[in-house]
């Protein structure tokens, strides 16, 4: 069982282009995603192409990883369309893909099991992402539920949303591309966006860094 199983023709993808895809919706452990209403318009952000597609399909430097609220995004760098990884996917699909798209093999995976939302599977690669799965008791398959997005190790490249926003990116420029809320929290100079997108600035100025960023089911503390 490949990971994102593959629409059968590309004219089958095209017509399938056009139907609106839902994200899948998973129980977050601090904060209700609701759908962006006043992030500011991005034109990377239009005419996102979903489709289904597996490890297989996938080479470099056809596609690339970039970061989402509530998933990731595959994006064809020969035409620009982005396919989405919502939540809910396997484990072993999801550890395969994203293997294949970075060209480097996950680091670690284990087990934390004193996290709020319960038990919750770490997948960690060096470029600082981590993918966050959760059990779910109905087939005891392991699912994606968050990610999150630490530095990087050595001189490795770090992701990004397609706003070009990742760690290392200032106060400025996020505010550029996306309406936030900045609290000071236990964590520190927290932001939030309404789609469901946070992290944390190093600072509170507008040159301050962003030093972690994440989405959905996580396992921070406060």
């Amino acid at each position: 069982m490949k990971l994102l199983f593959i629409i059968i023709t590309f004219s089958n993808f095209l017509v399938s282009c056009q139907n609106s895809t839902e994200k899948n919706k998973t129980d977050q452990n601090a904060t209700v995603i609701q759908n962006p209403s006043n992030e500011k318009s991005d034109t990377t952000k239009e005419n996102i192409i979903i489709k289904e597609i597996s490890a297989d399909t996938i080479t470099k430097p056809s596609y690339s990883l970039s970061l989402t609220s509530n998933a990731l995004q595959l994006v064809n760098s020969q035409t620009g369309s982005r396919t989405e990884i919502n939540f809910g996917k396997p484990l072993k699909e999801m550890v395969e893909t994203i293997n294949t798209i970075l060209q480097s093999k996950v680091s670690s995976i284990s087990i934390n099991s004193e996290c709020g939302a319960g038990p919750l599977k770490m997948a960690v690669w060096k470029n600082g992402l981590n993918l966050i799965f959760k059990e779910q008791k109905s087939n005891k398959e392991w699912q994606f539920v968050g990610w999150h997005l630490g530095k990087a190790s050595g001189n490795m490249q770090t992701l990004k949303t397609m706003a070009g926003i990742g760690i290392g990116s200032t106060r400025q420029e996020m505010e550029s591309a996306y309406v936030i809320k900045v609290n000071k929290t236990s964590l520190g100079n927290e932001f939030s966006t309404s789609s469901g997108l946070y992290g944390i600035f190093d600072g509170q100025g507008k040159d301050a860094k962003i030093t972690d960023m994440w989405s959905g089911l996580t396992c921070i503390f406060r």
